[in-house]
């Protein structure tokens, strides 16, 4: 564990941190150790939000926020670090394993399908052009990932192997921006947090959370349905009705529960700043994961990451990626991803079984039915649908410019603050983003109610590299 995380010496105010996630532990125990006196409300039975480690396939495996982005100087790598906790290079060559590729890696395969990646940038580039020519008269962002590609997929000038190399790129930018390709802006369609390497942490996010909510006062089961504010306070209203007082208030909620009406805030923000919000890519789609263990390995094992190619340009987002979590686990685990409008489909409208046999159906085109057993455990977790979060995490919509971000996070009179990924401008949608927010909410609420300036010295992440977006300002 990790000892004190002072800023420096607070006021003793009250302090109400509504949600438990990344974010809201962070930001509590900034402020904690900083002498507020602060209260975690949590709807659900655990810490964590939407990042989840669960053990229900036999060992820890993180079923939301998976990954540190970016390791070098990732604020998640020197808290690991402090914790002793082993961070798994998920870097590795890709294999593809079907009958119908040229080559036996991704990057052997792009390479080969020259004519279509070569159409793909170009395309993306064009469009990226048009979106930012035009935004004057259509808006910000008014160009899509499908604006760009779709008309390739169709292209009978291509050969087919190529047409699925292009969806397999469409394939990445629904599933690491977790949206679907009519919703992802163009300009945007890869988000670049994710190209310095990238690590888990063995045994789960949970170690991280452990640690960060360790002396805190949370309360489980606990919704928060409305917060009413002015300049000397705030009043949270419990889902029992309990009224609780504070004079300050740090709000972590996912932005599908802060538009959907399940919670309140009394004034509302400024109109400005319910546009922002209505307007941040969020909830349109998801990354649906799998894990299943399996009595024995079959897949190989040279390469923790292996697929095949879509079964046809607009049949994709099938579970065509798996990474191998032997290292991670011990176990012969699998992960897999489905992605874009199939992702939205098996959550929405198809029960466990059949997700699970829709994956287990990729595996047996790669190896072959009686090759493949069924999975002794199975989770398969539900974003869209939970109600505690309404979606994954925010991506880069048609028609919301970065700002949006920014002005999400906007403070009310320095008395209700905002935390969460949502409130970064650039590397929103990650583990570290919502570490980034919690921090700076937490420092301007320890700003705003002592008068001095925080301490940056005693975080266990002390020395990493500050976030892009709204650390900048000032």
């Amino acid at each position: 564990m990790t000892s004190s995380w002072s800023m420096g010496t607070g006021n003793g105010e009250r302090v109400i941190v509504v949600g438990a996630g990344m974010a809201g532990l962070v930001a509590a125990r900034l402020l904690h150790d900083s002498g507020f006196k602060v209260t975690v409300l949590e709807a659900r039975d655990r810490v964590g939000g939407r990042v989840w480690t669960n053990s229900d396939v036999g060992a820890p495996v993180d079923l939301g926020g998976s990954w540190v982005h970016g390791v070098d100087g990732n604020p998640l790598a020197l808290w690991s670090e402090k914790l002793g906790v082993r961070l798994i290079s998920s870097e590795s060559d890709r294999l593809i394993i079907d009958e119908r590729a040229s080559a036996t890696t991704r990057a052997t395969q792009r390479s080969k399908a020259f004519m279509g990646v070569a159409a793909f940038h170009t395309a993306m580039a064009f469009a990226s052009w048009k979106s930012k020519f035009l935004a004057n008269v259509r808006g910000p962002r008014s160009v899509s990932v499908k604006d760009a590609v779709e008309p390739l997929l169709r292209a009978p000038w291509l050969p087919e192997v190529d047409r699925l190399v292009i969806a397999t790129f469409v394939e990445g930018s629904e599933g690491v921006n977790g949206s679907v390709w009519d919703q992802l802006s163009a300009e945007e369609w890869f988000p670049q947090e994710g190209l310095d390497g990238n690590s888990q942490p063995q045994g789960g996010f949970v170690q991280l959370l452990d640690d960060a909510r360790r002396g805190l006062d949370i309360r489980f089961d606990t919704p928060v349905t409305g917060l009413q504010w002015s300049g000397t306070g705030v009043v949270a209203t419990l889902g029992n009705g309990e009224r609780m007082e504070a004079e300050r208030a740090v709000v972590t909620l996912p932005v599908g529960l802060l538009r959907g009406g399940s919670f309140r805030l009394d004034p509302p923000m400024p109109p400005e700043q319910q546009k922002a919000l209505a307007r941040l890519g969020y909830g349109a789609g998801v990354l649906a994961k799998v894990y299943m263990r399996f009595p024995h390995v079959f897949w190989p094992e040279k390469s923790k990451w292996f697929g095949r190619l879509p079964d046809a340009p607009d049949r994709r987002g099938t579970f065509n990626t798996f990474v191998s979590h032997t290292e991670e686990t011990g176990l012969p685990i699998l992960l897999s991803f489905a992605n874009g409008h199939s992702a939205v489909r098996y959550e929405r409208e198809m029960s466990d079984e059949e997700v699970k046999q829709a994956a287990l159906a990729t595996l047996r085109k790669m190896f072959g039915h009686n090759k493949v057993p069924e999975p002794e455990a199975f989770v398969f977790p539900r974003w869209l649908t939970d109600p505690w979060t309404m979606g994954g995490y925010t991506y880069p919509a048609v028609g919301s410019p970065p700002e949006d971000h920014i002005d999400h996070a906007r403070p009310l009179r320095d008395r209700v603050f905002f935390a969460g990924e949502a409130t970064e401008p650039v590397e929103y949608g990650t583990v570290h983003a919502a570490l980034w927010s919690a921090e700076q909410s937490a420092e301007a609420l320890y700003s705003a109610a002592t008068g001095t300036k925080p301490g940056l010295d005693r975080r266990p992440w002390a020395g990493a590299r500050r976030g892009a977006g709204r650390h900048n300002e000032g």
